[in-house]
């Protein structure tokens, strides 16, 4: 069994996320021995990058200060492998292909494997071309978290159906950041996730 796994073994798992290196890395260290403490199943940990397509002002603003800060990829894998010593939740990244592509899909995965990363969550890889790194991350014992949008209502079985970790279910059209509603008919996609 997965450390993923093993988080959802009382059915549900606390999940939050942050970006890695906003304000610095010795923050992102210390926020991340905090979550812990205060109960996280899993952590998610954003690698700042450039074009996050998929993230609004307030995660954009994080990237910004990150990559300004110094933060950089073999920096946050360094920073995880510390981390390690004493956290023993999941910890999955949230990144974008480019970034992969650019490091070595096999390095990067090498690394991923070698300071504990359990997962990725890649949202502008769709389902249709995961292939390209499927195979890489299957044969480094890394989980492919698949999303789930509103849009994707005819997807979601398929989708679902070869799950690995967990499902990320997107709330709403658009990117992150803060609404006054939302909209999306999510009882409706976990119950086909399910």
């Amino acid at each position: 069994m997965s450390r993923i796994s093993d988080a959802f073994k009382n059915g549900k798992a606390f999940i939050p996320f942050v970006t890695a290196g906003d304000p610095t890395l010795d923050v992102t260290k210390e926020i991340v021995i905090e979550m812990e403490k205060r109960g996280a199943d899993i952590i998610e940990l954003g690698i700042p990058f450039s074009d996050p397509i998929a993230e609004g002002p307030v995660i954009q603003e994080a990237n910004e200060r990150a990559l300004a800060a110094g933060c950089t990829i073999d920096k946050l894998f360094d920073m995880v492998k510390d981390l390690r010593k004493t956290v023993k939740v999941p910890i999955v990244y949230l990144t974008y292909i480019n970034p992969i592509h650019t490091y070595g899909k096999e390095k990067f995965m090498n690394r991923c494997n070698e300071c504990g990363i359990d997962g990725l969550i890649i949202p502008d890889l769709p389902y249709e071309e995961k292939g390209e790194i499927k195979d890489v991350c299957k044969a480094h014992n890394i989980d492919m978290i698949s999303l789930i949008a509103p849009t994707s209502k005819e997807r979601i079985t398929m989708i679902a159906k070869e799950a690995e970790g967990y499902i990320y279910c997107v709330s709403s059209l658009g990117v992150t950041g803060v609404r006054s509603e939302i909209t999306s008919d999510i009882g409706g996609m976990v119950e086909l996730c399910r």
